[in-house]
This record gives C-alpha cells, sequence and structure tokens, in this order.
C-alpha cells in the first residue's frame, strides 16, 4: 500500500508580506474610524546586548512600517526586579501603550525573575503571550 503524500512549500518572505500589508490595512481602518488614535508599543529592555538591540530595531521597523508608534524603554543593567516591575506597571496604566513586548533576556547585574516580569505583563497589552 503505497501513498503519495506531497508537502507544500511555504514562503516565509511571501507570507510575511502577506501579514504586513494585512496589517497596514487594519492599522489605517482603524485610524480611519479613530482619527485621534494611534496604537502604541512599549518595548522594554533592561541592558545593552548588542543581539536584543538587533531584534529591538527589527521589532520597531516592522511597527512603524504598519502604523504602529514605538516606545522603546531602555533601563540600564543595574535595574533591579522592583524597579522593572514598576516600569511594567506603568506601562500596563498607560493609556497610550496597547502593547507590550519585554525584550529578553534581562541583562541586569541583579537577580530579576523573568517569569515574574513576564506574567506582569497584562494579558490585555501581553504582545508575545
Amino acid at each position: 500500500m503505497s501513498t503519495d503524500v506531497r508537502g507544500v512549500i511555504l514562503s516565509g518572505v511571501e507570507l510575511a508580506r502577506e501579514i504586513r500589508q494585512g496589517l497596514i490595512r487594519d492599522v489605517s481602518t482603524l485610524k480611519e474610524k479613530l482619527p485621534d488614535f494611534t496604537p502604541g508599543l512599549a518595548i522594554v529592555q533592561v541592558g545593552a546586548r548588542e543581539d536584543s538591540n538587533v531584534y529591538i530595531k527589527m521589532k520597531t521597523n516592522a511597527a512603524r512600517e504598519i502604523g504602529i508608534d514605538v516606545q522603546r524603554c531602555q533601563l540600564p543593567n543595574t535595574t533591579t526586579e522592583i524597579e522593572l516591575i514598576n516600569k511594567v506597571s506603568k506601562l500596563n496604566n498607560d493609556p497610550n501603550v496597547h502593547g507590550i513586548i519585554v525584550q529578553m533576556p534581562l541583562d541586569s547585574v541583579n537577580k530579576i525573575n523573568s517569569h515574574l516580569i513576564t506574567d506582569l505583563v497584562s494579558p490585555d497589552k501581553d504582545v508575545d503571550g
């Protein structure tokens, strides 16, 4: 018994382009309905790891391309867990921030429980969740 199973080859580049174009349309439609509204994204980074900087730049460019305002919250590598908790809590309560990304890894000289921090992000604003 032989079955002929063939896979479908997907183009990641093409799929990403289609998704991005759909998001551009969605944001544009939203802005037409609510002219004073602009979606806002906050990206929280602790430290200054170069690999994280590269990812943040890519995320920032993609968000801006589709019409989202990006606020980069770069905290020093001396940031404590309580300082980071306070920052995330402030962003959770900011009406101009509609999405939050906590960039991993957290590059701090202090011990920070990354699970605690990611769990603290409001489910309504958790981009990675």
